[in-house]
């Protein structure tokens, strides 16, 4: 029996429905939903578009949704006997669709011997299954910065604040570093440097803690006290920021490199840097991102399913990802190659990711975000305390997490 354990689901129910329902025009069509951005989501639409020009009897359509929204419409649309035939995203959402039997096995799907060239980073696994085939492994923050205007970046926090000082004394720049920290998920970098955790092995909420209090002032004296990053920021204000040269550094992912340089900006990579305090790195969460398939799709169909998801997890497209977006394969041949050893973003972006902590594929990460983000925002805007915005936030995590799995 299946899981209903979101409230969203049934409101969402005939919405997801509709334009789902696979249409009888005399050809096999696939339909992927996924939640790629900026030039990798201009690069996977060129490489469906070629696809299909390759195809007589088949037509591959794709569909972007914004996380949050794919992950519901799809549960729910699958729910109902529905939704696309093949849905891409982060592996964070993996329990969650395989406790609502949303999804398949991977391995009905895709055969032992292709499976084989994946590292354990390649293949999502949550209570003993495989539910996804990665094309990439990352998802990841680094610290980002101007080498025009920061020509070497800080290793730890102490030295961060006379960098981005210094930074800032040039013409024209107005900070030394913006990101978007007012969201949970950048957040997470520094609460593991001050020692802190999300979770427990339980799934249980870790955050009324003193390394969250201490993580969420620093990033507060950092605005506050020393004026190093914008009194108000969000993803787009950080980013616009960074690419106009009015801020020396930012804190972002891959998915926003290639932005970079299409922008003019010489930038280079470095970890996200340690807190002398607790010895330890700034650490973000790294995570698989890939495909897992329908458990609505039908059995005379799974060939097709099966053949476009070789092409686009195989170790040709992950070489051509690494080299155009510099994602990091999880094919080992492809990891050891030429094409990556050569990548000085690459390896960078690869040391980050060797003290990074792998997301979590516990089905309570949805409601330790949702719970987080609102006693955060909180402390942002100067409402609470960093100490009450921890409680806050601990209390708000149980809620949800008890509301959502009695």
């Amino acid at each position: 029996m299946r899981h209903l354990a979101y409230p969203l689901l049934i409101l969402l129910f005939g919405l997801a429905l509709a334009g789902c329902v696979p249409e009888d025009d005399g050809e096999t069509t696939i339909r992927i939903w996924h939640q790629k951005i900026g030039a990798e989501r201009a690069f996977f639409e060129q490489v469906i578009a070629d696809y299909n020009a390759q195809q007589d009897t088949l037509d591959v359509e794709i569909l972007y949704r914004e996380n949050e929204e794919l992950r519901n419409l799809f549960i729910t649309a699958s729910v109902g006997g529905s939704g696309p035939d093949i849905v891409f995203g982060p592996s964070d959402n993996v329990s969650i669709y395989a406790l609502t039997e949303s999804i398949l096995p991977i391995r009905r799907v895709l055969d032992d011997d292709f499976l084989a060239q994946f590292n354990e980073d390649g293949l999502v696994a949550w209570k003993d299954t495989t539910w996804l085939v990665a094309d990439q492994v990352g998802n990841h923050l680094t610290y980002v910065y101007n080498k025009r205007l920061m020509p070497e970046p800080p290793a730890t926090m102490d030295s961060l604040i006379a960098v981005l000082q210094e930074a800032q004394q040039q013409e024209g720049v107005r900070y030394g570093l913006t990101w978007n920290y007012t969201e949970p998920f950048f957040f997470i970098p520094f609460l593991t440097g001050f020692g802190g955790w999300i979770m427990d092995e339980e799934g249980r909420p870790t955050l009324d803690t003193e390394a969250t209090v201490k993580a969420i002032q620093f990033i507060l004296d950092l605005r506050d006290r020393y004026e190093l990053i914008p009194p108000q920021s969000d993803y787009n204000v950080a980013e616009t920021l960074f690419k106009d040269e009015l801020a020396a550094s930012i804190i972002n992912g891959p998915w926003a490199w290639s932005g970079y340089a299409d922008a003019g900006v010489d930038y280079g990579l470095a970890r996200i840097p340690k807190i002398a305090e607790t010895g330890q790195w700034s650490a973000p969460i790294v995570s698989a991102k890939g495909y897992s398939v329908n458990v609505n799709v039908p059995d005379e169909k799974l060939p097709a399913v099966r053949d476009l998801l070789m092409h686009l997890t195989g170790p040709e497209m992950q070489t051509r990802m690494a080299r155009e977006l510099s994602t990091i394969p999880v094919i080992d041949a492809v990891r050891q190659s030429d094409v990556v050893r050569e990548n000085p973003i690459l390896q960078a972006s690869l040391q980050q990711v060797e003290v990074a902590r792998p997301m979590p594929t516990a089905p309570q990460l949805r409601q330790i975000w949702d719970g987080m983000r609102g006693p955060y925002q909180l402390v942002m805007s100067g409402t609470i305390s960093a100490e009450e915005g921890a409680r806050r936030m601990q209390r708000e995590v149980e809620k949800r997490i008890a509301d959502t799995f009695l």
